[in-house]
């Protein structure tokens, strides 16, 4: 009975132990770049979001591994397309920042934003919305997911 006791400690720490060094190996250690900064920003970017009233919405809603068009459609606080925006989309995966792309978008005649983007792994991925026109500004992140080769 104290063997078969050892054995599942000695199976348990190295499954511990196994754990820890897998985790060091693949976490960058960086969550955000200036979080403090972040941080303190979040409220007055959220006010000066909610005066503008814009609203993004990501078109289609299936994506697959490898290349994809992405329309995104802004709309202003009166629900009109917003026009003569300039748009950029940062692909990123949540648990790395070594497939972060970003692409700059083609507006479209119907007033809608254009890209092709790559997702070169299956699972979830964040697109982060840049619109800007003017002097005005704002950054949106919609959540997608990436399924293996179907369309």
């Amino acid at each position: 009975m104290r063997i078969l006791i050892i054995v599942i400690c000695i199976i348990a720490l190295a499954a511990t132990i196994g754990a820890i060094i897998v985790g060091k190996r693949s976490f960058e250690g960086l969550v955000v770049e200036k979080p403090y900064e972040t941080g303190l920003a979040w409220d007055e970017t959220r006010n000066k979001q909610t005066n503008l009233g814009w609203t993004v919405s990501v078109q289609g809603a299936r994506f697959k591994t490898g290349k994809n068009e992405l329309i995104v459609k802004v709309v202003d606080k009166s629900r009109s397309l917003l026009t003569d925006a300039a748009v950029s989309v940062t692909v990123s995966r949540s648990s790395t920042r070594e497939y972060d792309k970003t692409y700059r978008t083609i507006e479209q005649s119907d007033g809608r934003y254009h890209a092709s983007i790559s997702l070169p792994l299956y699972g979830s991925w964040d697109l982060i919305i840049d619109v800007s026109r003017k002097n005005d500004h704002s950054i949106f992140k919609e959540a997608i997911f990436a399924e293996q080769g179907v369309k």
